[in-house]
């Protein structure tokens, strides 16, 4: 690579004869390495012509048809199969809201029910507890009635003994009769009255009242101090002093 003039030294040949070595062994290296390169380089085209050919063979028309119209055929009914899965699958789905319709209308359904037996039970139980304060309020008035109607029974009896003696006076001294006409009602009959017609009958009809009190249901002749006369005989209870005012009364209309 260098060359050497005639003048050289021996020193100076012996480097350049170096350089000439190294030089061989530099190209003989870059030889093999191009060598190995285009080995490498075939190997591979080698690989890829078979890879293409085999790419080819597997791609020919007829065979490329009949795989792609099997591979269709399969994805087809594939399809199919998926189509009337998904086709039961919303006919389940359509189904099962209408029942979870139809269920839920009769929970309501039931839940309203519930509420109006649950409201009228809670009706019938106040209307329950009202009857039985009614009955015990019913109870409580009728023994309270009772009782009175006792005392008033006792208290009549009384009067009626009151009475019976002073009819008995009054009859001596008075010509009075009393009569037991429509139950518990009397009737007092006074006679010599009228000297001139001593036969002729002055009456009255008296009865016991709610209360317990004397009252004068009729009177033959009418007299209009009776019921001012009621009212003493309400307030002192004199039942002897009421015959004698009445008896006057009927003296004064003579």
């Amino acid at each position: 690579l260098f060359p050497v003039s005639p003048g050289t030294s021996a020193s100076g040949r012996s480097v350049g004869a170096g350089w000439r070595l190294a030089a061989n062994s530099s190209g003989r290296s870059m030889d093999n390495f191009k060598e190995d390169m285009q080995s490498q380089l075939d190997e591979k085209l080698s690989e890829t012509r078979a890879k293409f050919f085999s790419l080819w063979e597997s791609c020919n028309p007829e065979g490329f048809k009949s795989r792609y119209g099997e591979s269709l055929k399969i994805t087809r009914d594939r399809c199919l199969e998926i189509y009337e899965e998904e086709k039961q699958m919303r006919d389940k789905v359509q189904l099962t809201k209408k029942v979870v319709a139809e269920q839920s209308t009769l929970l309501q359904t039931m839940q309203e029910d519930i509420h109006v037996a649950n409201q009228r039970f809670q009706s019938c139980e106040q209307q329950k507890q009202e009857l039985l304060e009614k009955i015990k309020q019913l109870k409580e008035e009728l023994a309270k009635k009772q009782e009175s109607i006792s005392t008033q029974k006792q208290e009549n009896k009384a009067k009626l003994k009151e009475l019976n003696t002073s009819a008995e006076m009054f009859k001596k001294r008075m010509g009075l009769e009393i009569r037991r006409v429509h139950g518990e009602q009397l009737q007092f009959i006074f006679k010599n009255i009228n000297s001139k017609d001593p036969g002729q009958l002055f009456t009255f009809l008296l009865k016991f009242n709610a209360e317990g009190n004397y009252e004068v249901v009729s009177c033959d002749p009418p007299l209009e101090c009776m019921p001012l006369l009621q009212e003493k005989l309400k307030d002192n209870n004199n039942f002897s002093a009421f015959l004698a005012n009445v008896r006057k009364a009927f003296t004064a209309l003579v």
